[in-house]
């Protein structure tokens, strides 16, 4: 079940978790392949960080969180994003934007329109010969990157697996609003 962040979530998400639901979900604002028009996702919901930490809490407090893997996706692009969600309660990390990056995608959000300038998503094949180059490889570089950061990150963090940080909230330090 995919759930947009917002405030109240952490109640749907315990009746979903309730119906059996195997996976929750938890989509944030800033995300999207550009498959939607921009006013079609525009100021719907709110960051994945407070979805999935009302998610989480609400889950626990219910003796809910043990029957339901929890994912997040709108806008993981980093290492960081993957090791902050994993502190938060996610198991499970979607990832739309990056990899489409990666592959050449130019992000200018006319996906719906089926005229890509890059040829990455269209079905038009004159616009696909001459614009897109993309490959698996560059995907695949991608989420080496996004490998490697997250075991440096839990490296310094003296942790040994991805795991071991989920719901370790403890381990999250708050910054003051003026840095």
């Amino acid at each position: 079940m995919k759930l947009v962040a917002r405030t109240g979530i952490g109640t749907i998400a315990a009746g979903v978790a309730k119906a059996y639901a195997d996976l929750i979900t938890i989509a944030g604002y800033d995300g999207g392949t550009g498959a939607s028009p921009l006013t079609s996702v525009k100021y719907a919901g709110s960051p994945w960080e407070l979805g999935l930490t009302e998610t989480h809490q609400v889950l626990r407090a219910n003796n809910l969180r043990d029957k339901v893997r929890v994912q997040t996706d709108g806008g993981l692009k980093t290492g960081l994003d993957v090791v902050k969600a994993a502190m938060l309660g996610a198991e499970s990390f979607g990832f739309g934007t990056g990899p489409m990056v990666a592959m050449g995608c130019k992000y200018l959000r006319i996906c719906h329109l089926n005229n890509c300038a890059t040829g990455v998503a269209t079905q038009n094949s004159v616009l696909r010969e001459m614009h897109f180059d993309g490959n698996v490889e560059k995907v695949k570089n991608y989420f080496r990157f996004i490998a490697r950061d997250v075991r440096e990150i839990l490296a310094s963090l003296g942790v040994r697996r991805l795991a071991d940080v989920i719901g370790r909230t403890d381990l999250l330090e708050a910054l003051d609003g003026d840095t």
